[in-house]
């Protein structure tokens, strides 16, 4: 069990299914709009999410993989009915004033999940149906949807632009640290303060710079998922994401996991590559956005 360490009590009118209902805490909410008894707790019962996990690995995979190594820099909120959980937040803390929350579940049974969303600044990944529900509770947001990408486990081509792909150590960290320097895109920037070696990063040189870079952001032992991919401007269209890409399929081939990745929509070159190279839509989420969090891909 993972504690959340504060309660989550709100007060405000929800507009679902027709009526209107007055929310004043997570368990009012429950009763009011689903009409079943369901708690939030906030903790995350371990072996329930072991076992949805081997349902669906790359649903859950941020989540091991956050337990695993970044417990301090995540939160739960789990809806747990007759003793059984039926939903959770993944709450990422890693920009603290800025968290990103995950939210795995359907309606009804999740739907008072929704009072546990924090205050904005904040952005939330939901599935489509659950957009109405936090948009009526927080106002408009912007809004992205995003695909899940799931290439199954398999051999991978070579690539034919033999461009040459290296993992980073710890003493690349300077190269990355000037990259960020001189691309003020989100994407790199979070790279400055990357520990290559702990993070699995793959890049691509033109001499002392780096011009294109990924990672397996997420390594267990069944699926990989890749994150991060960036090639600079004028590096593009020069096979450096293919040949990013085959790396670490390749690495992850010999581990035995298959690899999944999240990709906005609107991304069509982004998709185009991940398509040639085996991936398959697996799953659509949105993105809403409350001041100013960046969205994925």
């Amino acid at each position: 069990m993972h504690d959340l360490g504060r309660g989550f009590t709100v007060a405000r009118r929800v507009r679902l299914r027709g009526r209107t209902e007055e929310v004043t805490s997570p368990r009012a909410f429950a009763r009011g709009v689903s009409g079943v008894p369901v708690e939030l707790r906030s903790t995350i019962d371990y072996r329930w999410l072991e076992e949805a996990a081997k349902a669906d690995p790359m649903v859950h995979a941020y989540t091991l993989w956050n337990l695993l190594h970044y417990p301090d820099r995540i939160r739960f909120v789990s809806a747990v009915r007759g003793g059984t959980t039926v939903g959770y937040l993944l709450v990422w803390l890693g920009r603290p004033a800025r968290p990103v929350v995950h939210w795995f579940g359907r309606l009804p049974e999740t739907a008072a999940l929704v009072a546990a969303l924090p205050p904005p600044p904040f952005a939330t990944v939901v599935p489509p149906e659950i957009e109405p529900l936090v948009t009526g509770t927080r106002g408009a947001a912007s809004t992205h949807a995003v695909l899940t990408m799931l290439r199954d486990r398999g051999a991978v081509g070579r690539d034919p632009t033999r461009t040459v792909v290296r993992s980073l150590v710890r003493a690349d960290r300077p190269a990355l640290q000037a990259w960020a320097h001189r691309t003020p895109d989100p994407v790199v920037v979070e790279y400055a303060a990357s520990d290559p070696e702990a993070e699995h990063l793959w890049a691509v040189f033109e001499g002392d710079y780096i011009v294109g870079i990924a990672g397996a952001a997420v390594r267990l032992p069944t699926i990989w998922v890749v994150a991060g991919v960036f090639v600079d401007p004028l590096a593009r269209r020069r096979g450096v994401g293919r040949a990013l890409m085959t790396a670490i399929l390749g690495a992850a081939t010999s581990a035995g996991a298959s690899v999944g990745l999240y990709v906005r929509e609107d991304a069509l070159e982004a998709r185009a590559l991940y398509d040639g190279l085996g991936f398959r839509p697996v799953g659509r989420n949105l993105w809403l956005e409350y001041a100013g969090v960046s969205p994925p891909g």
